[in-house]
């Protein structure tokens, strides 16, 4: 049994029991004495036995230290928290604190502090982060001070992983084999559901937000690929209503260095998308700062931060001697846009780590295995390679494509009849184009053509394809780069692909859809990378390390330096001011900004409702859904047994003031 006191001072008092106890060991000591001058005048009287006199003053005397110490210990205010036992089950609360909850709703996750149980029975917290890595129980008042300031962290994925979590703390702890879970959570449609054991009794506490429009860019994109100095382009802007109503007359404007440029008016039902245009032309190279700024209750994610640039020239590769070396040239000389490289095979294998690019190859039986691991290895480091077929495939040939270069989905094969075919027009939808028609030249000349065919596939994202169906263009994923596959000869003079003036539009393209040639950083939930320019050289780890600024906040990322890039871990919780733009710095040189927005799945305000997550586990008897404040597990609050004591303390003072009533009554010289 568990006693704590509110006011534990006044069990000093307890040390007054030794005042009747002393008078009562006093009183048996004192005596008087009367003198008569002749006794045998006196009356006789019956006298009780000494032994039931010593009784009845030892049974008062208990009674008064009985109620003087009840007395007391009302005063202390005793209150018992329930019998808690070594091996009894062991409650786990699990928040679900990702960024849309915790800044997008941080009022109605606030609301539930007031109804946490203030018991002092132990309960572990854990959070999206995986903190309590150390298993260290928390009281549940130390639970409602942590409350208010619990940080955010990305949402998790997989919720399995918090239920194998709390198994795990569980069989460490040996606090018995059926815990008990509070799971805490919005529950947004975007994630999955929570599986549970069967052995976990578990209360699902769902946290309900109020109905809000949440206008999110969902996505941004170039009318070209290349964005050149002057030129005016189209920021093709994708937004998405991810909120819980339909969003009306609202307004998403477009600022450049924090002015503003352009504003456009917004209605979307819940769940709709559009496409917005922003009409924009950029002047130099340097960096510029953009924001899409919508004005929805939302506040966390009303900026989306992004940069513009006029890139670098790309860096084209071609083998010395290859076949069509001179067609391929013509179409990356005098060229602003493209470096153009002619290089032999021994010096491209030696330099691979050192260059970023476009390559293109049309043999590789010019190439050791070896030799062509080390470019398969550059491919995925984020490269471009283009494979132009001028001959039929041996099966030597195919097995080393698929060794080296088969990405997930698609495997090389050999075509058999090496014989021209139609070649459909290609999709206008296909973003691949969206620059190349808007060329008079090439619509003029998009018409359906004929090509010879050397080698099929299956898998990859088609760009031409023959009438038949077989591919005849394609591009395929590689880690973080790209391979473009052409079926046969398109360098030859009688091929269609060329005559029809196909050539030049369709590789500057797929050489424009490089983007590994300038400073570059692909921002993921927690993992970012930033690769390094050609000219830089890494000296130390001391020297090379990366430091990110924002205003006065300065922060080294977990980072690892692969020889090309750097690969950046963000912390595990973040902050309020995670979004923005912030300053990479090396060896404190600024090198360029970042622009870091919150996951977009964060951004989802459209949840479950308490009777859809009531029908998902319905049949479910280890599972609760239920409110806060009405969850019994864990909940009990310790009783107040001030009352009780001052209740005792007086029965015990009535009956030994009963007890000296009737002592008195019965004694001989008080009858009549």
């Amino acid at each position: 049994m568990n006693i704590s006191f509110g006011q534990p001072l006044f069990l000093w008092g307890l040390l007054s029991i030794g005042v009747p106890i002393w008078l009562h060991f006093i009183n048996k000591k004192s005596t008087s004495t009367l003198y008569f001058s002749d006794i045998r005048v006196l009356k006789g009287t019956p006298t009780q036995g000494k032994g039931f006199r010593f009784l009845h003053d030892l049974v008062l005397l208990l009674f008064r230290i009985v109620a003087l110490s009840a007395l007391i210990l009302a005063f202390s205010q005793p209150k018992w928290d329930g019998l808690l036992q070594k091996n009894s089950s062991q409650t786990y609360l699990f928040v679900d604190n990702h960024v849309g909850l915790m800044e997008g709703n941080r009022t109605a996750f606030n609301s539930l502090a007031s109804e946490l149980p203030r018991s002092k029975k132990p309960v572990f917290l854990l959070l999206n982060s995986f903190q309590n890595a150390d298993f260290e129980s928390k009281t549940w008042k130390e639970v409602s001070d942590l409350w208010p300031s619990l940080k955010m962290s990305d949402r998790v994925d997989n919720p399995k992983s918090i239920v194998d979590r709390i198994a795990e703390i569980n069989a460490e702890q040996n606090v018995g084999s059926r815990p008990n879970i509070l799971w805490v959570s919005d529950f947004p449609r975007s994630s999955s559901w929570p599986q549970f054991p069967t052995n976990f009794d578990v209360h699902i506490v769902p946290i309900q937000i109020p109905p809000s429009a949440n206008v999110v860019v969902d996505s941004i994109s170039n009318s070209t690929s290349q964005i050149q100095s002057g030129r005016p382009f189209n920021l093709k802007v994708r937004i998405k209503n991810i909120g819980n109503m339909a969003a009306k007359d609202q307004k998403l404007g477009l600022y450049l260095d924090d002015f503003p440029i352009s504003t456009e008016k917004i209605n979307l039902k819940e769940g709709e998308a559009k496409w917005l245009d922003f009409g924009i032309s950029l002047s130099d190279k340097r960096s510029i700062k953009v924001k899409l700024i919508s004005d929805d209750q939302v506040l966390f994610d009303n900026v989306y931060s992004f940069l513009l640039e006029i890139p670098d020239s790309k860096d084209v590769y071609v083998l010395e001697g290859m076949s069509r070396e001179k067609y391929i040239s013509t179409v990356f000389l005098n060229d602003s846009l493209f470096d153009f490289h002619s290089v032999n095979r021994q010096s491209l294998l030696a330099n691979l780590s050192k260059i970023k690019g476009f390559l293109i190859l049309n043999d590789l039986n010019s190439f050791s295995a070896e030799g062509l691991k080390l470019i398969s290895i550059w491919v995925k480091q984020g490269n471009t390679l283009v494979f132009l077929p001028t001959a039929p495939f041996n099966n030597e040939v195919i097995n080393r494509l698929n060794l080296n270069f088969a990405s997930q989905g698609n495997v090389f094969k050999q075509e058999t009849s090496n014989r021209a075919l139609a070649v459909r027009l290609p999709m206008k939808h296909v973003r691949f184009f969206n620059s190349i028609l808007e060329q008079s030249s090439f619509k003029k000349n998009l018409e359906m053509f004929n090509s010879n065919s050397y080698l099929q596939w299956d898998g990859g994202l088609p760009i031409f394809e023959y009438v038949n169906g077989k591919p005849f263009l394609s591009q395929f994923k590689l880690g973080a780069g790209s391979m473009y596959v052409f079926s046969g000869d398109i360098a030859n003079e009688a091929d269609g692909f060329f005559k029809h003036g196909l050539f030049l539009p369709v590789f500057q393209e797929m050489a424009l859809n490089n983007n590994m040639n300038h400073w570059s950083a692909s921002v993921f939930s927690n993992t970012f990378e930033i690769s390094a320019p050609k000219t830089y050289k890494f000296s130390s780890s001391e020297k090379g390390l990366v430091t990110l600024n924002k205003g006065k906040q300065s922060w080294i990322p977990e980072q690892k330096w692969t020889g090309t890039q750097w690969i950046c871990e963000w912390p595990e919780l973040l902050e309020r001011n995670f979004s923005g733009f912030w300053q990479v710095n090396i060896r404190d040189k600024k090198m360029l900004n970042l622009a870091i927005n919150y996951p977009l799945k964060e951004s989802e305000m459209r949840q479950f409702s308490r009777d859809e997550i009531q029908a998902h586990y319905k049949g479910k008897q280890n599972i609760q859904v239920a409110n806060m404040k009405d969850v019994p597990l864990g909940a009990e609050v310790s009783s107040d047994l001030s009352l009780y004591f001052f209740i005792a303390s007086l029965c015990f003072f009535l009956i030994e003031m009963a007890m000296v009533f009737y002592s008195r009554k019965i004694t001989p010289e008080h009858r009549k």
